[in-house]
């Protein structure tokens, strides 16, 4: 009897389990999944510049200093171009013993110091000034320059809306293709967005060439090209 009802309780499981799989399949089989894009170029209107700083000396306290003036140089000429405290960020410090190989032996001959600024430009029309400017006062790399927008989340929002419009779109042709009509949609899911764009890396300058003997430098920022897609799923009536 025992066996019996087992057995009974097992052939209720194997069916609930088969119900629930066959439901499954047919809500599947009702819904429609498909990938939106969008994308916009639009012009930049600020840039972030990381700007790099290395000296060496015979001691740790000698390359500190050296560092430190230098620093206090560039904070205050980019303070004169009107960027603020708040938009100069030290990013990395990094101080070690510097050493050369003679004979095959390995000996410290002194210090290395490299420390590395971001500095948010507002008004692209400053960016040449603020690289030749802080150059001039002891910048020794710059090392890297990215082109952005201030307003990128109101972008952002309209490239997403026109991406759900893009997977609308497309699930509407193969629902109609295939004699089904678009319904509701039932969940969506941002996959991938970019918006900011490196344009240069890696410049070195040095800064035993005189100010007047070098051209100004200009960036061209040209556009930034924004695309975002987006995962959606639909009902299928």
């Amino acid at each position: 009897m025992k066996k019996v009802k087992a057995l009974a309780a097992a052939t209720l499981v194997a069916i609930s389990l088969l119900s629930m799989q066959g439901a499954a399949m047919a809500a599947e089989a009702n819904t429609i999944s498909v990938r939106g894009v969008a994308k916009q170029e639009v012009a930049p209107d600020m840039a972030y510049v990381t700007l790099g700083i290395s000296v060496k000396a015979d001691t740790a306290e000698a390359a500190r200093d050296q560092a430190a003036e230098a620093s206090q140089k560039v904070r205050r000429a980019l303070l004169g171009l009107a960027i603020s405290e708040g938009n100069i960020q030290s990013s990395s410090y990094n101080l070690y013993p510097d050493y050369e190989n003679i004979n095959g032996k390995s000996r410290q001959k002194g210090y290395v110091l490299n420390t590395t600024l971001r500095i948010k430009v507002d008004d692209l029309k400053k960016l040449g000034d603020v690289i030749d400017k802080t150059v001039q006062e002891g910048v020794t790399n710059v090392n890297q320059v990215n082109f952005a927008l201030s307003e990128e989340s109101t972008v952002q929002r309209q490239l997403l809306a026109a991406a759900v419009d893009n997977a609308r779109t497309k699930a509407a042709i193969v629902a109609n293709a295939g004699g089904r009509n678009l319904g509701e949609m039932l969940s969506a899911e941002v996959s991938d967005y970019n918006g900011e764009t490196m344009v240069a890396s890696g410049m070195n300058y040095k800064r035993s060439l005189a100010a007047d003997a070098a051209a100004p430098t200009q960036l061209m920022p040209g556009t930034l090209k924004i695309d975002t897609s987006v995962e959606v799923t639909f009902k299928l009536n």
